[in-house]
């Protein structure tokens, strides 16, 4: 019943939503080129070094709304030792997961699943880490789903949120230029077009996480533009 409340909550307010509020998604095919691209690289990199390190081998590790799953590709090859999973609704996008992700050590290689963040199809207490990237802001159920990734964790599990600030400053925008080699220019004309879209505000976000998580949800910034949520196991 809360699902559907929720995701009626959700249909209605992109029905009634003025044109420049709803989230202008891109469609699989040009998603799937943007994510290939050196800027997402080099995104997709920085949050693997976030995450790599801390792994235990053998962790089992699941990237929901993983679209082309490049995030998995990547960090397939730098740790095959982990049993990577990853899942989004759209059977488009799956399709799309790149060939040379699908030939890495038949040990390493993602498994991957058509599914919903609102519904995950596993059982509690089986990941180790969950990662969600620039896909909660468009979840028809956003607490719901926040409240999935907590129950698939296992003991000592986490569940990390990347999405975009919606209110990063000018010194945050010249501070991630420079660690990625960018020109500010190119780097601040890009975050205009996509923060109204693609963004969170730090007091939606943070609600959000208080519904889901209570005291075990937490939010700070990642990387100068980015939100980086943590959940713990229920």
């Amino acid at each position: 019943m809360k699902y559907f409340k929720e995701t009626i909550k959700y249909r209605w307010n992109r029905l009634t939503a003025m044109p420049g509020d709803n989230h202008l998604e891109p469609p699989p095919w040009l998603y799937a080129r943007l994510a290939r691209g050196s800027l997402m690289r080099q995104i997709y990199r920085r949050f693997i070094a976030d995450l790599a390190g801390s792994l235990a081998p053998g962790t089992r590790f699941l990237d929901v709304g993983a679209g082309p799953g490049y995030l998995l590709g990547y960090l397939a090859r730098d740790r095959p030792d982990l049993s990577l999973w990853g899942l989004d609704f759209s059977l488009d996008m799956i399709r799309r997961v790149r060939p040379g992700q699908k030939e890495v050590a038949p040990q390493a290689a993602p498994r991957w699943l058509v599914a919903d963040a609102c519904h995950l199809p596993f059982p509690a207490g089986v990941f180790g880490q969950v990662v969600a990237t620039f896909s909660f802001h468009i979840w028809p159920c956003p607490v719901a789903g926040l409240q999935e990734l907590r129950r698939v964790l296992a003991p000592g599990g986490r569940a990390w949120v990347y999405e975009l600030r919606r209110q990063a400053t000018l010194r945050d925008l010249r501070a991630f230029a420079r660690e990625l080699g960018l020109p500010l220019p190119f780097v601040y004309l890009g975050y205009q077009v996509v923060r109204w879209h693609h963004a969170l505000p730090e007091s939606e976000f943070t609600d959000l996480l208080r519904q889901a998580a209570g005291v075990r949800g937490t939010l700070q910034p990642a990387h100068h533009i980015f939100w980086r949520a943590e959940l713990q196991g229920v």
